[in-house]
Formats: C-alpha cells, structure tokens, sequence
C-alpha cells in the first residue's frame, strides 16, 4: 500500500462543491473529514508544499537568502494565519479544532530537526505524523481534505505524498460566476469570473494530466441531479468503499439541485444570452485540453 493512500484532497475552482462532497463522504463510516475541513497548511502560500520546493524567491517576488527562510515562513504562517481562523458565519475554525498545540509543536520541534538532512523526507514525515494525529481517535480508512486549491497544486502534492488520491469537484462555470461574484476574495461581475473559471480550470487539468489513474473527475451537477446514483456508485467505487446506509440517507435527503443552487445564473446574470456564449466558447477550448462534459450540458 502507498504511503498515503488514506488520503483523499478534495478540490475545484473554488465555489465548485468541495464541501458537499467532504460532507457526503464523510458520512461514510470509513471516512474522516479533517479538522478543519480546509487544513490550509499544504497548499496555502508558505505552506507545506512551499517548504518542501524550498523557493528562493517568493509568490510575491521577496527574495530569501537567509538559512531556512521558507521554514520560518511556515513556521509564522501557521501561527498568524493557520491556527485560528474566523468561521464563515461564526464561532473559530482553523488548525486548533483538529490538533492539541503540544502534538502541533512536536511536529514542529521533528521538523526543524529533520528539514537539513532530508527536506522532501522531513516534509513527508510532517504530514504523516498530522494525519496519524487526526485518525488516531477513529476507525476510519480515508482521511479526506476539501481545501480547493488542492487540485491546483495536485501534481506537486502527488509527488510529495504518494498514493495519495484527488477528487475534482467540476460545477457549471455559469454558477460558479454567480456564486463567486458574492465573495469578497474573487472578482465582482460575472464576466470576470467566467475568465476566472476559466483560468483556474485550464491549470487543474494542466496539473493532473501526469497522474490521472489517481484523479476522478465529478461534475456536481451529474451528483445532484442528471446521474445520481451512477455518479455515486463511480465515486464509491474510485475510493474503494462499499456502500453505506448513513451515506446513503444523507445522499438522498440533503443532495439536489436546491441545495446546489443549480442554474442560479439564469436569474442573476445580466445579459444572460451573451453570458452564456461566452461560457460556451470557454468550454470548447476547455475540451480541448481534456475536459469530459457532464451526462446532461444545459
């Protein structure tokens, strides 16, 4: 068995259903969603990944030449931006909810210890340890991850985590535009987002072209609504999982087209005609580069 095959990362463009498929699967009783849901930790500018790819010059251009710089980034990153976090609509959420800060700092202490003989195996050894310290309190075989960036950055965690399994979570770029446009961190008009979309698609696909016996593709509206049953059945199958009555409950109650907002962008778009042909062009060139479309395209 690869070292992580008990990992499944949940991601998308952002706004694409990450969060309904961690919480169905997380029903199942072989799965554990992380705490939090989105760790942030790997992905996350100075994170993990960054540690382990050592940059000399960072995403925003500073150039570092001081010994372990990019460990001392992670190091405060994780502190300042990690550990707590404000909840979406209340309360605190962050690294704190899922790990005791003496097992956090242990890791840490590992971690600066091991990083100058071994970089790659220190950073692996990193997350080995985090994820054991999430499942240790329970039976289940898959840990699952939905920080959307995730997918964005597959190839590289591939590499450092082998075995390690992707979820991409697809939504019609349309309501993606629509849902993005209410968030503070995206663009404003639905336009921009398309290209947005567009962009953040173009570079998942990019990146999970070398490993794709280990990523399963899943449109959110084949899930909710044109394919359901099969749509679950493939996903069940890519993990691994039998079926599970809890699951199952969950699936039938909680995930539709309603709860998903399917096609919210026909009542909020302006210029909905000339909205929807852009998007159709943007699927075109995105079939191109290997884009399956979902059972039924409205």
């Amino acid at each position: 068995m690869s070292q992580f095959s008990d990992a499944l990362f949940i991601g998308g463009s952002g706004r694409s259903g990450t969060t309904i498929a961690g919480k169905l699967l997380s029903r199942h009783q072989e799965v554990i969603l992380a705490k939090p849901i989105e760790i942030k930790f790997l992905t996350s500018g100075n994170g993990l990944l960054d540690l382990y790819l050592n940059p000399r010059v960072s995403r925003s251009g500073k150039v570092r030449v001081a010994p372990n710089a990019n460990l001392k980034k992670f190091i405060k990153s994780a502190d300042d931006k990690w550990w707590l976090r404000k909840g979406k609509k209340s309360g605190v959420t962050g690294l704190s909810t899922g790990i005791e800060r003496a097992k956090w700092d242990a890791l840490i202490a590992d971690l600066k210890v091991e990083i100058d003989e071994n970089r790659f195996q220190a950073c692996q050894n990193f997350f080995r340890g985090y994820l054991d310290i999430q499942k240790r309190e329970a039976t289940s075989h898959l840990w699952i991850d939905t920080t959307p960036p995730n997918l964005m950055r597959a190839n590289e965690i591939a590499h450092l985590l082998p075995g390690a399994r992707f979820l991409h979570m697809i939504r019609d770029g349309r309501d993606v535009a629509s849902s993005v446009v209410r968030e503070p961190w995206g663009p404003s008009k639905h336009f921009e987002a398309l290209d947005w979309w567009k962009e953040r698609m173009l570079l998942i696909l990019k990146e999970t072209r070398e490993i794709e016996s280990s990523v399963h593709h899943l449109w959110m509206e084949d899930l909710v609504e044109n394919d359901r049953e099969a749509s679950l059945e493939k996903l069940l199958k890519f993990l691994n999982l039998g079926p599970d009555s809890k699951m199952f409950d969950y699936f039938r109650e909680t995930i539709n087209p309603s709860s998903a907002h399917t096609g919210r962008w026909r009542q909020e778009v302006k210029r909905a005609s000339e909205f929807d042909s852009k998007y159709q062009k943007i699927l075109e060139g995105l079939i191109k580069e290997g884009l399956k479309l979902p059972t039924k395209q409205t």
